[in-house]
């Protein structure tokens, strides 16, 4: 029977980037809200079976009193209650039974945690998060609809054309596979993770994007600056206190100048390595990993990222299928 996973971080939108620059506030008001407007579009194609991931906040709360005569709810069993650890779990769950699709509500950072879980099961992003170069803005009304039309469709080849997978950059250390990122993996040479976010351009030595959209907000519109990165490949800049002056918004609000000393497009064939450094790996914004002079680092691009529903060919589809 079909069913949809809703993973939705009450945490998303609300780090040190409100207090160091112009990050908007999503609250979690507003989540349950996106949360109920996307089952309304499932229950419309008659979805029944939905699995939440349960929080503190209780962001599913509106929506399984509005629906309870009318879906089947289910909850995860997490054993964690917020958190990144919660997160991989909770999507380590929905890919186990197997669900047809899951609603992932944050930004570039909760959407990297699912990937790493997920498996092959389409991931719907909502944007809820401070960079958002991953998710989509869009209302959640429609990505319901598009989702369940998706689910709903029995034709594999129009199903297959709905969803493409992304790349993504994996990190090793001394030859163990430590982590991915979605977008931009970044070399920064402060020394402790802190606060994770990155808003200051001159901590970054070297990053690594997946794309460059001059529209984004966050460090993969830097990469926008010096070309457009063709389907399959990524990009590694290098950066130092002389070159190519950029300017970007590395953070909402925060624009930000930078100087380019190097770069290069690579693809899926190319291993860059890292020795005698001493700082922290910053993964899609966050830094996320301490490293030190004695490890030796790997970066390399691989095609095998997670799949994404495109929300928005899946309504067009729709309508053809109709004319």
């Amino acid at each position: 029977m079909a069913s949809v996973g809703i993973i939705a971080n009450p945490s998303a939108g609300k780090d040190i980037r409100r207090l160091v620059a112009s990050g908007r506030v999503i609250s979690n008001q507003e989540k349950a809200n996106i949360i109920t407007r996307f089952v309304k579009g499932l229950a419309h194609k008659g979805l029944k079976d939905i699995y939440f991931m349960p929080d503190k906040a209780s962001l599913y709360g509106p929506c399984t009193e509005e629906f309870k005569d009318l879906l089947n709810i289910n909850f995860l069993d997490t054993k964690y209650y917020d958190g990144p650890e919660q997160t991989l779990y909770a999507a380590k769950l929905i890919n186990n039974i197997g669900c047809d699709c899951v609603l992932v509500l944050g930004g570039d950072g909760t959407n990297r945690l699912v990937a790493k879980n997920i498996g092959n099961i389409p991931i719907v992003p909502i944007s809820t998060g401070t960079n958002n170069a991953f998710p989509i803005i869009i209302d959640p009304t429609v990505a319901g609809l598009a989702a369940g039309f998706f689910i709903q469709s029995k034709q594999k080849k129009i199903k297959k054309s709905l969803i493409s997978q992304k790349s993504k950059l994996t990190v090793s250390i001394d030859d163990k596979y430590q982590d991915i990122a979605l977008i931009d993996m970044a070399i920064s040479n402060q020394n402790f993770v802190g606060s994770k976010a990155i808003w200051d351009p001159n901590v970054l030595d070297q990053l690594f994007l997946t794309q460059s959209d001059p529209i984004s907000i966050g460090l993969s519109a830097i990469g926008s600056k010096v070309t457009q990165i063709p389907k399959n490949h990524a990009i590694k800049l290098e950066f130092s206190k002389e070159g190519e002056k950029v300017y970007a918004p590395i953070a909402p609000g925060l624009i930000s100048e930078i100087f380019i000393n190097n770069w290069e497009l690579f693809s899926y064939n190319k291993k860059y390595t890292l020795s005698n450094y001493s700082g922290t790996i910053a993964l899609d914004g966050e830094r996320e990993i301490e490293i030190y002079k004695k490890n030796k680092i790997e970066i390399t691009l691989q095609k095998e990222g997670p799949f994404v529903l495109d929300v928005i060919k899946s309504v067009h589809q729709e309508n053809l299928l109709k004319n």
